[in-house]
């Protein structure tokens, strides 16, 4: 009986383990393709990229029950015309692969444009400054559980 209970306590101790792997490697999958997108968004933008986040964090934080999630950041530098680009031909292209896109209005104080993106779970967006030369660019794969 002892021996039983033991080799169950193994057994489930296990499967916490392959459970936890399998939602790692799921979440690594989803991340990549979501770095993927948003590196093709960031190469449409501007030029010279830099990763400034690329962390898989808790979905909701201090909470690891919770599920895998990607934050990842990109900066661009940008030259005029690339906030015009970004609101028509980029944000054209993304309409017509089936992403979701929502121009938000311009920041008049910061002369700031921003542009997001959304299809199935994946949801990306791009920020540029055309004034300090800069466009940040970021998504995630959304939560994997």
């Amino acid at each position: 009986m002892v021996v039983a209970l033991m080799l169950c306590g193994i057994v489930l101790a296990g499967c916490g383990k392959e459970d936890d792997m399998e939602l790692q490697e799921r979440a690594e999958a989803r991340a990549a393709k979501a770095r993927g997108f948003v590196d093709d968004l960031a190469a449409r933008v501007g030029t010279a990229p830099e990763v400034v986040q690329d962390e898989m964090g808790d979905c909701v934080p201090g909470r690891e029950d919770s599920g895998i999630d990607l934050s990842y950041t990109v900066r661009v530098a940008v030259d005029d015309g690339a906030a015009d680009r970004l609101r028509g031909e980029i944000s054209d292209h993304f309409a017509a692969e089936g992403w979701e896109v929502k121009v938000d209005p311009v920041d008049p104080e910061n002369q700031v444009v921003s542009v997001r993106f959304a299809k199935d779970t994946f949801t990306m967006g791009a920020k540029i400054s055309e004034s300090d030369g800069r466009a940040s660019v970021g998504g995630s794969g959304g939560c994997v559980k």
